[in-house]
């Protein structure tokens, strides 16, 4: 792996671990009370025991349920964002790989111009060849 493309890697993953901080301090508190699902109640015998350990229990449940449809969120747009950036990175080679092929076309043109120039004006050509 060469320099540069340890480079990219580096800076792409502090981007990426920049993003994953913002939406995690984006999303924190986006899932509402209505976006969990209701559990059903527990039967009547065990609430007259028990009155508070249902609604404790519902309480843990719908915590753990909105964590985890924050975390299925979260991590979606990272991987969507994983994926951007690995597309980026292909299209960004490409383009070097092409203004490389440019370049190289360019300064073959301008030698074959000077050439022919060089050519069809004799004197041309050798009033830039200084005689010593």
């Amino acid at each position: 792996m060469s320099a540069e493309a340890h480079g990219e890697d580096a800076a792409s993953s502090l981007v990426l671990e920049d993003v994953q901080r913002r939406l995690r301090n984006a999303f924190g508190s986006s899932i509402s009370p209505r976006d969990v699902p209701l559990l059903p109640p527990e039967p009547r015998k065990q609430q007259q025991e028990q009155p508070q350990q249902p609604w404790e229990s519902f309480r843990s449940r719908a915590t753990a349920v909105r964590e985890e449809l924050r975390r299925a969120h979260i991590e979606g747009a990272i991987s969507w964002l994983r994926a951007e950036l690995l597309e980026m990175r292909f299209q960004n080679r490409q383009l070097a790989r092409t203004f490389v092929d440019l370049n190289l076309e360019m300064q073959r043109l301008k030698i074959e111009n000077e050439l022919f120039m060089a050519s069809e004006c004799p004197t041309l050509g050798k009033s830039t060849v200084s005689p010593e």
